[in-house]
């Protein structure tokens, strides 16, 4: 029987995926198989990771439908008791997952479980946040959101205390029972890239289920393997995380909460690209494709 099965997604990020799958195989688990899907990375070298990583099963898409779509996509031929999604972009660490497996089957009132994450300098990057709200929107309102609520909610506690309780934790670890996932309906594919983790935490929420941060065990996460590899790239995940943003507050605020949400989050951005748009590329290529965007 199968404990663990390990989704990740992959868009032209083989070499990071390579440092990612072989911290994987050094890991004292042997009841669990790894799942890759490929987002049509579309670039001549998904054979040879076939033939490099036998033990891997790999889904090869026809084309690229992003994050949430791919997750679900493993999800349904994954036989595990228990789901990590993982990004492409992690090393985990010797071990890593047997412990951590073993906690959290000792403690079946956690239900979305992330560990402390650090980058390649060994800075903590703070895979966990609070949650979107309309009046909440630009960010140094949620910075004071965390001062009036004190330092159990500063990110420098939720990443260093043995255990604590953010809003959401990042998509980037996720490790959920499946049968928990399936209760929760998977991912919402209607968040092509970010924001999807912050709404499978909030449906979490809503039913009462901890989310944890187990931070007595961390992983490497090299931040934009996949979203940064080039301009064009770099300009596509820029806007998904403003349309990604604008259908979390969609779905999770009434019309007029929604329309004030608008004003706060798009004001800045409006005065930002009239200023930044004749000097710079990328902030043409973000407007272009934002206007061109549709809202789900």
């Amino acid at each position: 029987m199968i404990s663990l099965s390990i989704i990740i997604v992959n868009y032209r990020c083989w070499d990071r995926l390579a440092k990612c799958l072989n911290s994987i195989a050094e890991q004292e688990m042997t009841a669990m198989e790894v799942i890759v899907v490929d987002n049509f990375s579309n670039d001549g070298r998904a054979d040879a990771f076939v033939a490099e990583y036998p033990w891997v099963k790999f889904i090869m898409q026809d084309n690229n439908g992003g994050f949430a779509q791919g997750c679900n996509r493993g999800m349904k031929i994954s036989q595990g008791e228990w789901l990590l999604f993982l990004n492409p972009d992690t090393i985990l660490q010797r071990d890593n997952l047997k412990t951590l497996l073993s906690k959290a089957t000792a403690l079946p009132d956690w239900k979305l479980i992330g560990i402390r994450q650090l980058n390649d300098n060994g800075r903590d990057t703070h895979p966990h946040g609070i949650f979107l709200k309309w009046w909440n929107v630009w960010a140094p309102v949620r910075s004071l959101e965390r001062w009036v609520n004190g330092a159990q909610c500063s990110k420098h506690y939720l990443s260093s205390a043995p255990v604590t309780y953010p809003d959401w934790i990042s998509g980037s670890f996720v490790l959920i029972r499946k049968n928990d996932m399936e209760k929760l309906g998977g991912w919402d594919e209607r968040f092509w890239m970010y924001c999807e983790d912050m709404d499978l935490s909030k449906r979490a929420a809503e039913l009462g289920w901890k989310r944890v941060m187990y931070n007595e065990i961390s992983c490497i996460h090299s931040h934009g393997g996949s979203s940064r590899i080039n301009p064009e790239t770099k300009a596509i995940t820029k806007t998904e995380v403003m349309i990604s943003t604008v259908s979390y507050l969609k779905k999770y605020n009434s019309p007029v909460k929604f329309g004030f949400a608008m004003d706060m989050y798009f004001l800045p951005r409006i005065i930002e690209s009239l200023i930044t748009y004749p000097f710079s590329p990328l902030t043409r290529a973000i407007v272009k494709r934002f206007l061109h965007s549709k809202i789900k």
